[in-house]
């Protein structure tokens, strides 16, 4: 199985490493956007390592980064990254 970044999460992972080079450096962003994209990869082998996120069917919610971020997605033939966000932003609803 394969996974895929779609819509929202290209924008999110640009964003990710945005911030990361104004705080560090271009250096801080590499390894994080490698270290988010890196557990994001486990999912190819076992996309059912990460629970049902309950706020929204179909959607499951996968903690990365130490807890740092979370990434939602959704099995289909592949697995669909639609959202990689903060663990302390506010939950995310069906119309993020």
């Amino acid at each position: 199985m394969q996974v895929k970044f779609v819509g929202a999460a290209k924008l999110d992972l640009r964003e990710i490493a945005k911030h990361y080079r104004d705080v560090g450096g271009n250096p801080l962003a590499l390894r994080m956007i490698r270290l988010i994209r890196s557990e994001i990869g486990l999912l190819a082998d076992n996309p059912k390592i990460a629970p049902p996120y309950e706020l929204v069917a179909g959607i499951h919610r996968y903690v990365i980064a130490n807890g740092a971020y979370l990434a939602f997605y959704r099995e289909l033939a592949n697995v669909e990254v639609l959202h990689v966000r903060r663990s302390e932003r506010a939950p995310a609803a069906e119309a993020d």
